[in-house]
């Protein structure tokens, strides 16, 4: 059996081309040019080859057959051919069962002499320093390459709608990149020795710049799947992006919804996974089901998949933690499966779902390495900076309104990870945002004796200072998050607690205490009231001290009463 298909590599004149690749592995073939002339002349023809492993490559030259050595090296073939029986027309090659051999720049002409290309004698100068030029044009593009035997090349591509620039090193492994078109500018920067990449995008109404790492997994096939919450036994999906390149090639793709045993669900609304709204959900019937995405092909360069399933989305809905039980995997047939995430191996049991979603990092590659980027546009810059092997993500956002400042800090779950990366952020934050008259500052972290999750945020204006501290988790008095509000403003320093409704305020005019809504304690001046006074060993007036006691009469019947006595003595 043969196979034949075009490939890249370098050419005889050390410059990156097409060539045509022929394997031949079971029976005797051959690679046939059919129907070459016409009429008797003498023809000259001209081919070079060469092949992985030295072997007898065989030609016939309209019915006459030569031979030719080849190896790892180019080798040009040259046969001259007096033609008067046109007979035969063709001119087949055939390499040995077993080979695969390539071949560039069939020529075929009239006449005795080789009259393919040949450096000119003017050229012999810049052969000393090894330059080749060359220019191809057809009717949809021009393409000019110059190189040398340093094995650094220049092109230039020239179509209807784009011009292309590569500036190469191959022996270093550098490539220089500049891509136009009529919308945007793209330049790349590629040492594929070293896997670093950074890269600059511009359209009219965006500037993207990236530094990074190049890293490639194959992957087809994407299975989010659920069975149920710790709130419900509902399985609720939202979204799901899966980035290349910072492209969301998952957009517009409708998943198929499938059981435990692979059979498919019919559900309603399945294109809302891939519509890029996270508010909306797809839902399920209960037990193991799961969103099963075909990319359409094999994809080698993903960088990360994030995905949405259903959140609280009001303030009182935030408290309430939600906990999908939850895996997620990926397939490059649609058979063998690897697992990125499954919850039952986690020690937390899972993460909480929220507005944010959740990052999964495709391959080694990444989870060891610094990412940053830089977009800037019309509205603002939007700046981050990552590193992941430390687990670490800076984000600033910058507009005409203000800026906002956020750090994180990335908890790694690798226990299931070996075959496939995960990234399971849920943890640390913290974040500073700037408006126009007004500062929030906000910080998220764990009690280390406690180990329950805490935060604080301080809000700043123009008239007040506002701080919330909050703990989260079930109490002994069934509240699941407690929390203290501090107001300072003009007025005064207001503590607040929401959860049992008690409030602490201390003003220029006094100090107030209030309870259900009710003022039950309050300083004025040189006076203090109250609605209600509990003392449990007396109370002491500059004269006079009154004293609870507990007697019993002469009948041993217990009395309770208060005695009056001179203030300073021990009664």
């Amino acid at each position: 059996m043969a196979n034949f298909e075009s490939v890249k590599m370098t050419n005889p004149y050390g410059i990156e081309d097409t060539v045509l690749k022929l394997s031949i592995d079971s029976e005797q073939n051959s690679y046939r040019l059919s129907n070459l002339i016409t009429e008797p002349d003498s023809y000259v023809f001209v081919i070079w080859h060469k092949t992985n492993t030295p072997c007898t490559i065989s030609i016939n030259v309209f019915g006459e057959i030569i031979t030719s050595e080849s190896n790892s090296q180019w080798t040009k073939v040259v046969k001259v051919k007096k033609v008067s029986d046109v007979s035969n027309k063709n001119i087949d090659i055939t390499p040995p069962i077993n080979s695969t051999t390539f071949f560039y720049e069939a020529y075929l002409s009239r006449g005795t002499i080789d009259t393919s290309w040949t450096p000119a004698p003017e050229d012999d100068a810049e052969e000393i320093i090894g330059l080749k030029s060359e220019i191809k044009q057809t009717a949809e593009r021009i393409d000019l390459t110059v190189g040398n035997m340093e094995k650094e090349i220049s092109q230039l591509s020239i179509r209807a709608g784009e011009i292309e620039q590569t500036v190469k090193d191959t022996e270093k492994n550098l490539t220089s990149k500049i891509e136009s078109t009529a919308g945007e500018i793209n330049q790349k920067v590629e040492d594929t020795k070293n896997d670093l990449k950074a890269e600059i995008s511009l359209s009219a109404d965006n500037i993207i710049h990236t530094v990074g790492k190049n890293h490639v997994t194959a992957i087809r096939y994407i299975r989010d799947w659920l069975n149920g919450s710790n709130l419900d036994n509902q399985n609720r999906w939202t979204e799901i992006n899966v980035f290349s390149k910072n492209v969301n090639i998952a957009n517009g793709i409708i998943p198929i919804c499938k059981d435990e045993d692979g059979s498919a669900i019919t559900i309603q609304y399945p294109e809302r996974y891939t519509d890029g709204d996270t508010s909306k959900y797809i839902e399920a019937e209960t037990g193991w089901k799961c969103l099963e995405l075909d990319l359409g092909q094999v994809k080698n360069d993903i960088d990360y998949i994030t995905i949405w399933h259903e959140y609280p989305l009001t303030s009182a809905e935030l408290d309430a933690v939600k906990i999908f039980n939850h895996r997620l995997q990926v397939s490059t047939d649609g058979k063998t499966w690897f697992t990125l995430y499954d919850s039952r191996y986690q020690q937390s049991g899972g993460y909480k779902e929220d507005p944010s979603g959740k990052t999964y990092y495709i391959n080694d590659t990444i989870i060891n390495d610094n990412f940053s980027s830089v977009q800037q546009n019309i509205a603002g810059i939007n700046t981050t900076i990552q590193n992941v092997e430390e687990n670490l993500r800076t984000e600033i956002k910058e507009s005409a309104n203000g800026f906002n400042v956020n750090i994180q800090k990335i908890s790694q779950d690798l226990e299931n990870a070996k075959s496939a990366l995960n990234n399971a952020i849920d943890s640390l934050n913290t974040s500073f945002n700037v408006e126009l008259g007004k500062i929030t500052g906000i910080i998220e972290g764990i009690d280390e004796t406690t180990d329950q999750k805490i935060s604080s945020a301080i809000q700043q204006s123009a008239s007040s200072w506002q701080g919330v501290f909050k703990k989260y988790g079930m109490y002994n008095d069934g509240v699941s998050s407690e929390q203290i509000n501090v107001t300072i403003d003009g007025k005064g320093v207001q503590v607040l607690n929401p959860s049992t409704s008690r409030s602490t305020q201390m003003t220029t005019n006094g100090f107030e205490g209030w309870y259900n809504g009710n003022k039950v304690f309050w300083m004025q001046e040189d006076a203090t009231k109250t609605s209600r006074v509990y003392a449990d060993r007396g109370v002491e007036l500059p004269t006079l001290k009154m004293i609870p006691l507990t007697v019993q009469d002469n009948n041993s019947i217990t009395r309770n009463g208060i005695a009056f006595v001179k203030t300073g003595g021990s009664s």
